[in-house]
C-alpha cells in the first residue's frame, strides 16, 4: 500500500530531553493546528493530549464546515469573514476530505420569517463572501445562493409539507467527509516539522519559577510513569479541561459553564445531496447527507444536566418534528456524538466568539496562554491568534503563518487492505487502544458499529504490533462495544 509520510512517533523521551519554546496541552483540531503553526515557524513544540487526539470535543462534529451565514442573524459581520476565511482555508489545505455541500432550507409564508427574508439574506451573505473562492480551484469553489420556486423544492425533498410553501433557500458551505482524518492531517504535519507529540499522557500539574509557568508534570497513561516537560511558553487548548488545568496556576476563575452537545448519526441516507435544514420550536436543525447515511444536529443542554438516553429521546423527537417527511424513529439512530461546548449554562446559551487568554495579562501569571475555541470551522484561525500571541511573549521575530495555504498531506483517507491499515495507525499514527484505531484513524466504526469481523481483525493485528494478551483484547474490545447504543452493539 501506499505510506503517508511522515509518521508520528510516540517518543516520549523527545518531550523530557530539552525544554521547548511551547507546549500545547490537548490534541483536539485547536492544539494540533496551533502545534503545526508553531512548528512550522520555527518554534520548538511539544504536545500532549490525555486521551487520543480527536477523542473529546473534537469528535462531535456534524461534519460541516460553516460559512457564518447564521452570523447575519446578530449583524456579526466580522464572525461571518472568519468563518468565510477559514472555510476557505480549509476547502485548500484538506481538498481530498473537505468539498462543498448545498444546503436547502423551505420557507412558509412571507415577510421577515419567510422567503423575502431568506433572499435579503442569502444576497448579502454572498456580498459579504466576496473572496469565497480566492485561490479555489473550479471544483472546490461555493457557488452563488440562490431562491427556488415551492414546485422545485418539493421535486428535491419528496414528502414535504406543501401547505404555506412559498419557496427555499438554497446555498452552499463545506462538509468534511472525515473530520478524524482532518485532526490527524494536523497532527502529522506538526510531527513533520519537528513537533515532539504524544497522546495518553496526562498533565497533573504546571511547573513554576516564581510566578512563571514554564513547563507541565505528566503521566503516561499507559505504563503509569510521571514526567516533566519544560517549555517557555505552555498553550492550553483542552476545551472543557481549562479551569482544571488552569487551577494548576493558581488562577481561581468563575467555572466556564459549558454546554453538552450532540449530533445522532443515523442509519439512512434520508437525505443524499444536500443539507435539509428546519426549525423545531426556538432551535434551527439540519439533517446532512454523510457517507451513505445521515446526521441530524445539533442539539444542546446544560452539561450539569444528568446524562443518560432521556436527552438524546428528546432531542430525535424534535428532529421528528423538524423532518416529519423522514420518519425517524429511534431505529434510526446508529451513534451518538456527544461534546461540552462554552455556553452560558442554558440550551440557548452557545458562546459564538472564539478566544485567546494571555494569562500574564488578565490573571498575572506569565507563560501560560489559553484558546477558548467554539467552531471547529474556525479552529485553524484561533490557533494562529495563540500562536502569534505566543511569538509576542517569546519576544523574537517569526514568519507570517502559512497553514492556510499549506496542503495537509496526511489529510485523507487510509488506502489499501484492513490490516495493512490498522498496523500503518499503530506504527505512523499512534494508535494505542482499538478504539484510537477503530473510531479515529481508519473511519471504521465512525458511522455506527462495524462489522464483527472487521474488529476482530483490527483488534488481532494491534494485538501483534503492540504485544496484548487475551485479557487486553477484551477489554479493547469491551471498551469500543460501549461506544454504541446497546442495541447497537453485536
Amino acid at each position: 500500500m501506499d505510506a503517508i509520510v511522515p509518521s508520528v512517533k510516540r517518543d516520549l523521551g523527545a518531550l523530557t530531553a530539552r525544554e521547548h519554546d511551547v507546549l500545547v496541552i490537548g490534541g483536539g483540531i485547536c492544539g494540533v493546528a496551533a502545534a503545526w503553526d508553531a512548528a512550522q515557524r520555527g518554534l520548538t513544540v511539544a504536545l500532549l493530549e490525555a486521551e487520543d487526539f480527536g477523542a473529546g470535543t473534537t469528535w462531535n462534529s456534524l461534519k460541516t464546515i460553516h460559512g457564518g451565514l447564521r452570523h447575519l442573524q446578530r449583524a456579526d459581520v466580522a464572525s461571518l469573514r472568519e468563518s468565510v476565511r477559514e472555510r476557505r482555508a480549509l476547502l485548500r489545505i484538506a481538498p481530498e476530505i473537505v468539498r462543498p455541500l448545498p444546503f436547502l432550507v423551505p420557507t412558509y409564508g412571507h415577510g421577515m420569517k419567510g422567503r423575502e427574508a431568506w433572499v435579503l439574506a442569502l444576497s448579502v451573505n454572498d456580498l459579504l463572501a466576496f473572496d469565497r473562492n480566492d485561490g479555489l480551484p473550479s471544483e472546490r469553489q461555493i457557488p452563488r445562493s440562490r431562491t427556488l420556486a415551492p414546485t422545485d423544492v418539493c421535486e428535491l425533498v419528496p414528502g414535504l409539507r406543501r401547505e404555506g410553501l412559498s419557496g427555499g433557500a438554497l446555498w452552499s458551505d463545506a462538509q468534511v467527509t472525515s473530520s478524524e482524518r482532518l485532526v490527524m492531517g494536523f497532527g502529522r504535519a506538526a510531527a513533520d516539522a519537528g513537533a515532539a507529540v504524544a497522546n495518553h499522557v496526562e498533565v497533573t500539574g504546571l511547573l513554576r519559577c516564581g510566578a512563571r509557568v514554564n513547563g507541565v508534570q505528566a503521566r503516561d497513561r499507559e505504563a503509569g510513569g510521571g514526567m516533566e516537560i519544560r517549555a517557555r511558553v505552555v498553550v492550553i487548548a483542552a476545551g472543557p479541561a481549562l479551569d482544571r488545568i488552569l487551577a494548576f496556576a493558581g488562577i481561581a476563575r468563575r467555572p466556564l459553564p459549558l454546554l453538552r452537545a450532540a449530533n445522532l448519526v443515523l442509519a439512512r441516507p434520508i437525505v443524499t445531496e444536500r443539507a435539509v435544514g428546519a426549525s423545531s420550536g426556538d432551535r434551527f436543525l439540519f439533517l446532512v447527507p454523510w457517507r451513505g447515511r445521515a446526521i441530524v444536529g445539533t442539539a444542546y443542554e446544560p452539561a450539569a444536566s444528568p446524562e443518560g438516553d432521556g436527552f438524546v429521546a428528546s432531542f430525535l423527537e424534535e428532529a421528528a418534528r423538524a423532518f416529519p417527511w423522514a420518519g425517524l424513529t429511534s431505529a434510526d439512530v446508529c451513534l451518538v456524538h456527544r461534546g461540552a461546548v462554552p455556553g452560558s449554562g442554558s440550551a440557548a446559551g452557545l458562546w459564538t466568539r472564539s478566544r485567546v487568554i494571555d494569562h500574564q495579562a488578565e490573571d498575572g501569571v506569565p507563560g501560560l496562554v489559553s484558546m477558548l475555541a467554539v467552531k471547529y470551522t474556525t479552529a485553524r484561525g484561533l490557533a494562529e491568534a495563540a500562536v502569534d500571541r505566543v511569538c509576542a511573549r517569546l519576544e523574537r521575530p517569526s514568519p507570517a503563518c502559512r497553514t492556510a495555504t499549506t496542503p495537509l498531506p496526511a489529510a485523507r483517507p487510509l488506502a489499501g487492505p484492513l490490516a495493512d491499515r490498522a498496523r500503518l495507525a499503530v506504527r505512523e499514527e499512534m494508535a494505542r487502544t482499538l478504539a484510537d484505531a477503530v473510531l479515529r484513524r481508519l473511519d471504521l466504526g465512525t458511522a455506527g458499529p462495524p462489522a464483527e469481523a472487521d474488529i476482530e481483525l483490527v483488534a488481532r493485528t494491534m494485538a501483534e504490533e503492540l504485544g496484548w494478551n487475551a485479557g487486553r483484547l477484551e477489554a479493547e474490545r469491551r471498551s469500543l462495544a460501549s461506544t454504541y447504543p446497546s442495541r447497537q452493539r453485536r
